[in-house]
């Protein structure tokens, strides 16, 4: 049988497409491989979001092309983020490629092949989970963001095409879901002229079978008391909040156009942690944005550590064209920018060893992901407040289970993002 790879960077989202992709190539009537030297066919889904991400995509385009004389690969197929942003640039700088398709052109895909298949997905996550897209696209122009221009504005899924989604996936074996968009507190506003993600979780949360389900991309700006209130009552609801707040500081957060203020902030994780006390908050940084100063940079460090997030990212500001921020002025430079992201990730590290040596002892529900290749440890999983490829892993030492069981497990150790337990 004929054989085909596929590399899909950057965000959930972006996975989503590459399963409609992987779909329609095997429609075609090929097989996946994940050895490159095997695929005759190619597809690289690439992400354009930040200069890192697009020196990935350019660096794994070119990657992939060498396997067109060391391999067996007849057909290279470059699709994605990067491709909507430079169309042009990519199908005239790189002759390796034998089809750029742009982004969701899922019409033109199926025309390479030529199939008629219908949009499915072959999941590309293990099968005991998988995401869920509740919408594509962002209404929200943050100064620093090029994702409007690259996917478009907000464009949510009807609840009922969700939840039929839903019960297909679970049918299939999986038993969390990962609901995922670039705004979730914002999913429906554009169909019902109102915000509908509490409607969703209790529609997903009485799916039988269905045992977790998990929320990313919480934009503080949209997040209600109505949100948390659902999320605390609904059982099958993890209790981890995901909301990139990327500053605290005023003046940043109006540059950035991003809705929301200091005092704000504050309410929602006062709300939250009031309501649930078991919650995990997770949330994603901005260093070196323009006009950060080091009062305001130390302002965010302060709040950083009064906050205590259990999970935490920071990124370096990366200075996008055809975006508001782009010409702001003063531009802090790059090795400032990752001076203060290293600074705020030491800071972080303390708090989430912290955090999770106050777990040693405890009981938590444990969802097996793999068995472990490293030596000591039977099992790899994720708690309720642990995202895959986001957060830690729970390295299991003793006990029975199979790969895509919800078990309990004793916590014996901690380290700095991880743990250590046992199947009781």
């Amino acid at each position: 049988m004929k054989k085909y790879s596929i590399i899909s960077l950057g965000c959930s989202k972006n996975l989503v497409d590459s399963e409609v992709f992987a779909y329609i190539t095997e429609s075609a009537g090929y097989k996946l491989t994940e050895d490159l030297q095997e695929a005759e066919v190619i597809i690289v889904n690439t992400c354009g979001f930040i200069i890192d991400a697009k020196e990935e995509s350019i660096s794994t385009i070119l990657e992939a092309a060498e396997f067109k004389t060391s391999g067996k690969c007849k057909k290279l197929i470059v699709t994605g983020c990067l491709v909507k942003r430079y169309f042009e640039d990519i199908k005239n700088s790189f002759p390796e490629i034998d089809e750029v398709i742009q982004l969701k052109d899922f019409n033109a895909f199926k025309g390479i092949f030529r199939v008629s298949s219908t949009e499915k997905r072959k999941l590309l996550t293990p099968p005991h989970f998988a995401y869920l897209r509740v919408s594509d696209g962002c209404n929200n122009y943050c100064s620093y963001c090029a994702i409007p221009a690259i996917r478009g504005q907000l464009e949510s899924v009807p609840i009922e095409e969700l939840v039929i989604s839903a019960e297909s996936l679970v049918a299939s074996g999986a038993r969390e879901l990962i609901l995922t968009a670039q705004d979730t507190a914002r999913y429906g506003v554009d169909i019902y002229g109102e915000q509908k993600l509490p409607e969703l979780l209790q529609k997903l949360n009485a799916i039988k079978d269905l045992i977790w389900i998990r929320i990313l991309y919480l934009h503080p700006a949209h997040i209600t008391s109505e949100m948390i209130d659902m999320i605390a009552r609904l059982p099958k609801v993890c209790k981890y909040f995901e909301i990139p707040i990327q500053h605290i500081n005023n003046e940043i957060l109006e540059s950035m156009n991003r809705k929301v203020t200091k005092e704000r902030i504050l309410e929602i994780i006062t709300d939250i942690r009031t309501k649930i006390p078991d919650a995990v908050i997770r949330t994603t940084l901005i260093t070196g944005y323009p006009g950060e100063t080091e009062q305001k940079f130390d302002e965010l460090k302060n709040f950083v550590k009064e906050m205590k997030f259990e999970r935490l990212g920071a990124f370096a500001y990366s200075r996008e064209e055809n975006t508001p921020a782009y010409d702001l002025e003063p531009q802090v430079p790059e090795e400032i920018a990752e001076q203060r992201k290293d600074e705020l990730m030491q800071i972080q590290q303390d708090i989430s060893e912290e955090f999770l040596a106050g777990l040693v002892g405890e009981k938590i529900k444990v969802i097996i992901d793999r068995n472990s290749s490293e030596e000591g440890f039977l099992f790899e999983g994720r708690s309720y407040f642990d995202s895959p490829e986001i957060d830690g892993v729970v390295f299991i030492t003793e006990g029975k289970a199979g790969i895509g069981d919800i078990v309990e497990v004793e916590i014996i150790d901690g380290w700095e993002y991880d743990l250590i337990g046992r199947i009781v």
